[in-house]
């Protein structure tokens, strides 16, 4: 697997197997990861506040894709200002725990390196 559908398929970035985050999803707790990877023993919190590098991925992310989202409807749909916003705030609350998901995802995929063999010699079992 590589690195780009390891992070689009939340797995673990050291062996690549392993889940991120707790199935089933619940809307309660929508960014509950696991503590350690199943197959190499990853933590997923390496440390403390780790996690907040990514939320200025999200927000980077978010808010060109935002703007790109209402230029669009205001230069070439010729919508109003109220009807661009409105858009957004619907695509907005449909992908935000998705979102929020793919950047701690990316965060950890930077910082954590690939191991081939990473499920043979495990971190913290």
């Amino acid at each position: 697997m590589n690195i780009v559908s390891s992070i689009f398929q939340y797995k673990c970035p050291r062996c690549r197997e392993g889940k991120l985050y707790k199935e089933p999803f619940q809307f309660s707790k929508p960014l509950d990861m696991v503590d350690r990877c199943e197959v190499c023993g990853q933590k997923t919190e390496p440390e403390p506040g780790f996690y907040y590098g990514a939320m200025f991925l999200s927000y980077i992310a978010t808010g060109f894709l935002y703007l790109f989202i209402i230029g669009f409807c205001l230069i070439v749909l010729k919508w109003t200002v109220n009807q661009s916003f409105l858009l957004l705030l619907a695509f907005v609350a449909l992908t935000y725990f998705k979102t929020a998901r793919l950047s701690r995802s990316v965060w950890i995929h930077l910082v954590v390196k690939f191991e081939k063999d990473a499920k043979n010699h495990p971190l913290h079992k």
